[in-house]
């Protein structure tokens, strides 16, 4: 983070006590309107800056013509409520921020009659910083959206913010912050603070304040830092299914008669297909399979189990091993398949999950089926392959649905980091591993700070590649949470954005009351039309859905880095 230098004083060429009236920015110049003590009140003058803080007067005839110019571009306003979206026509009209205690929405197509949009888009928040009326500062229309600065008053203490508004419709709020951007020094609190403009000049946000004494300009210089927080107005959450959870333990049948967890999923034929985790008290793990039209209710659930371990690092036997390795042991395992993983390529589907004989580290194993025969529940899987180095505890494996630069992508996870490998073929023999020559690591301020691993194999959205993922944190250690990142579609490597807070928390009394309380697992995600949906198991003993509507998702995922401020320049500049 660049620091900023310490608080200054606005220079301008003038002895004279002055008032500021506005401010605005053009050609690589900043231009600043205000009154004189020495002249009469109908009279102004115009300085200039090349930096928005050390300003030259400009002579009347010339300030005349450039305000006659640039009239349209500026409220001229000590007290303005009200802000022109700079550059920007909504449905050919004109649109303007408002506020009045709280912050509306005006537009016009003649600058003359405007019409008001009565749906309140920024009010007070109790308990946080703009907890008092708002006042808007100025709109920025930047790439991302339109910038909406705003400040509070409370225990007469200014305190800035900032919201983002969807370029396409200014109404839609995208995300607002939950810590103010600036607050006002300490030495102001018993003066009389006015607010006069602000301004984006060369990458830095200027505003002006006038007090008693002078002038002052703040930089509100922004960078890309996260807050750890989500926002209260606009939550980047899952919503849980009203049916939750789906698939719950059934006493009829004996493998899956003590849990039913960690559910994979894929959608086609216009169905969703869920193989999920299950344990008899035998405690070996296999693959159930069930199925839903709309993703939510389940409309079939097989009575037998679709894929049971045949192979001896899975423990055939089904009998406890004499000496279990209790540190390897997840969701109370003695052996078996576990926390699978699916994905579709090309007529294929490919079934990864974590190998586990009861004793030896647990490690990535791969199968695959034909589309056709899996479709057709004709489950005649290819004998599975260890595809993880031995003696090394390796799970959370997904494998990206397409190619990537013409590799098969492989994502796992080995404590604590994701890691990546990229692959010529899928036609693993045993004989060679997984390398894990890329990683992505948790956050060590952040809510997953202490492991984090791969939860749905990835889905191409027009964003970049959508993880969900789940991470335990030091903060909150032996609780799993869900998150969510988008990857670069051509370098999944590069992380491009990732959730400041969890997307999913372990709340609901059937996430906490099971075998373990307090874990939330995805192993499979969809979508549907637009709509996505996230597969997960809960207590290690329940299969679960939450869903959210996906443009939504992404646009408040993107933008969930938040912009925060860097130390402010705070300089006198008359």
């Amino acid at each position: 983070m660049e620091k900023k230098p310490a608080p200054r004083k606005l220079k301008i060429v003038s002895k004279k006590k002055v008032r500021g009236l506005g401010v605005f920015s053009s050609n690589g110049k900043v231009y600043f309107y205000f009154h004189s003590s020495s002249d009469p009140i109908s009279q102004f003058h115009v300085a200039q800056s090349s930096d928005g803080f050390s300003f030259t007067l400009i002579k009347k005839a010339q300030s005349k013509d450039l305000f006659s110019s640039e009239y349209e571009r500026i409220i001229i306003a000590s007290n303005q409520k009200g802000v022109i979206v700079p550059n920007y026509r909504h449905k050919r009209e004109v649109v303007m921020y408002s506020s009045d205690t709280s912050i509306f929405l005006y537009s016009s197509k003649d600058l003359i009659y405007w019409e008001k949009n009565e749906k309140e888009l920024l009010t007070p928040r109790k308990n946080f910083f703009d907890s008092g009326n708002l006042a808007v500062e100025g709109v920025l229309n930047t790439e991302k959206g339109l910038l909406l600065i705003y400040h509070s008053k409370v225990k007469n203490i200014h305190f800035v913010g900032v919201a983002l508004f969807d370029f396409n419709d200014p109404t839609h709020l995208l995300w607002r912050c939950l810590e103010p951007i600036w607050i006002q020094p300490k030495e102001w609190r018993r003066k009389k603070v006015s607010f006069i403009g602000v301004i984006l000049h060369e990458g830095n946000i200027i505003a002006y304040w006038q007090l008693v004494e002078g002038i002052y300009a703040v930089t509100y210089g922004l960078y890309k830092k996260s807050d750890g927080h989500s926002s209260k107005d606009v939550s980047l959450k899952l919503k849980r299914a009203a049916h939750n959870p789906l698939i719950t333990p059934n006493s009829k049948n004996a493998w899956e008669s003590f849990n039913t967890f960690n559910p994979a999923a894929v959608y086609d034929d216009e169905k969703v297909h869920i193989l999920y985790r299950a344990q008899g008290y035998d405690y070996m793990s296999v693959l159930g399979y069930a199925v839903s039209h709309d993703g939510i209710h389940i409309d079939e659930r097989l009575d037998q189990p679709v894929y049971v371990p045949s192979q001896s690092f899975e423990n055939i036997s089904h009998t406890k091993p004499l000496h279990v390795a209790n540190r390897y042991i997840s969701g109370g395992g003695f052996g078996g398949c576990e926390d699978p993983r699916i994905t579709k390529i090309d007529n294929r589907y490919y079934l990864t999950y974590v190998a586990f004989d009861g004793a030896n580290p647990p490690r990535i194993t791969l199968t695959s089926i034909s589309v056709d025969n899996f479709l057709n529940r004709r489950f005649l899987w290819e004998r599975p392959v260890l595809i993880s180095p031995p003696g090394v505890v390796d799970k959370s494996a997904v494998i990206f649905p397409e190619k990537i630069n013409g590799k098969y992508v492989i994502m796992h996870r080995i404590y604590p980091d994701i890691l990546i490998d990229f692959e010529d073929s899928l036609n693993f023999d045993g004989t060679y591993w997984l390398k894990g020559e890329f990683k992505i690591s948790p956050r060590q301020d952040k809510w997953d700070s202490r492991k984090i691993g791969a939860g749905a194999p990835p889905l191409r959205t027009k964003y970049g590649w959508l993880l969900i993922y789940q991470s335990v944190g030091e903060q909150d250690p032996g609780r799993y949470k869900i998150g969510a990142m988008l990857l670069h579609l051509s370098d999944p490597t590069k992380v491009l954005c990732r959730s400041q807070s969890p997307i999913l928390e372990p709340e609901q009394s059937y996430e906490n009351d099971g075998f373990k309380a307090g874990v939330i697992y995805p192993c499979g995600a969809v979508i549907i039309d637009k709509t996505l949906y996230v597969y997960y198991g809960a207590a290690d003993s329940y299969v679960c859905v939450a869903t959210a509507n996906l443009e939504e998702f992404l646009q408040e995922l993107r933008y969930s880095q938040i912009a925060r401020l860097t130390t402010p320049t705070i300089e006198k500049i008359f």
